[in-house]
């Protein structure tokens, strides 16, 4: 009967894994792994500058000490000692800064614009052909003065030859003669007043030009005086602006003097990392899982070929009898 039975029982399938269990031991172990990590990638590190000592305090929390050899903790000392003597220069010429408002009431007035009103004049166009007009008169006047009794003597010596000659006064000779005489006068004095105007033009430009020439020397001479005016507000502003801007700049310096010492990383020394991987629980888990059902499937399969081929005998049986005696056998 036991045989029978277990012949048409159906295999059971498998229980189910405790997952959430499993789970909770696999977050358990990885929390363990993850302390045994730490702990193993947390050396004391010697080397021959200074070292690194670990020091375990209990609820995951850990301490590193570092602490320099001896030679250079003396050097980081002597440095301290240093950059507090910079600070110390640097807090003693905070009281030299200038406490007034910055303000420029004592550098010398700003030059103003050149002062024109004791210049030279410069001669308008009208002084200019007044003057030269002047010039041509005298000049005319004076050559006109030295000329006249010449060329009247001339007239009178022309006139006593004419006569010596035998020519007299009213003949067409004697006139000829004076007015050839007369027209020799008249060219001198178109010479002479052509040469009073270019005396009168020359003169007039001249004086132009040494009133121009005075002119632009008082101006560069007013320019000059301006622009030494400016180097010496220059100079007084410049002076001034070093004297408030030097005291910063040494501050400065000296605070900037004052950094921390160099740090000696000597402590890492390349410390390979130590990786530790937590066991796997939870994929053991699952995998007793899946194995448990391939097995049910596998049994599943196997039952149900082992019912298909009982059938097939049955079958088989029943065919046989019907067809000796029918079935009611005879």
């Amino acid at each position: 009967m036991s045989f029978i039975s277990n012949i048409f029982s159906p295999p059971k399938p498998p229980a189910a894994p405790d997952y959430a269990g499993a789970a909770q031991a696999q977050g358990a172990a990885n929390v363990e792994t993850a302390r045994v990590e730490g702990r193993m990638n947390r050396p004391d590190v010697f080397s021959p500058y200074d070292q690194t000592l670990v020091t375990d305090l209990g609820n995951d929390r850990f301490a590193q000490t570092f602490s320099l050899a001896p030679e250079y903790e003396a050097q980081r000392v002597k440095q301290v000692g240093i950059t507090d003597k910079y600070l110390d220069t640097a807090g003693n010429y905070l009281a030299g800064l200038p406490q007034e408002t910055f303000s420029l009431s004592g550098l010398s007035a700003q030059p103003g614009l050149i002062d024109r009103s004791g210049l030279t004049a410069l001669p308008t166009m009208e002084d200019i052909n007044s003057y030269a007009t002047r010039v041509e008169g005298d000049y005319y006047n004076r050559a006109l003065s030295r000329i006249q009794p010449q060329q009247q003597q001339e007239i009178i010596d022309l006139q006593t030859r004419l006569i010596n000659a035998g020519i007299p006064e009213g003949t067409v000779a004697h006139n000829n003669a004076l007015a050839e005489l007369r027209m020799s006068h008249q060219d001198t004095l178109r010479g002479l007043a052509s040469e009073s105007i270019r005396e009168g033009q020359a003169l007039a430009d001249a004086q132009l030009q040494r009133a121009t020439g005075m002119r632009s020397y008082q101006l560069g001479e007013g320019q000059g005086l301006v622009g030494e005016q400016e180097r010496i507000r220059d100079r007084q502003l410049s002076d001034y602006l070093l004297s408030r801007s030097q005291p910063l700049s040494e501050i400065a310096t000296l605070s900037g003097q004052a950094s921390p010492p160099p740090a000696i990383a000597t402590t890492g020394l390349n410390v390979p990392a130590v990786s530790v991987a937590p066991p796997p629980i939870f994929r053991g888990a699952q995998a007793q899982g899946i194995d448990a059902n391939q097995r049910y499937n596998t049994a599943t399969n196997a039952y149900g070929a082992q019912m298909a081929a009982l059938g097939n005998v049955a079958t088989g049986a029943a065919t046989g009898a019907f067809a000796e005696g029918g079935i009611f056998g005879g």
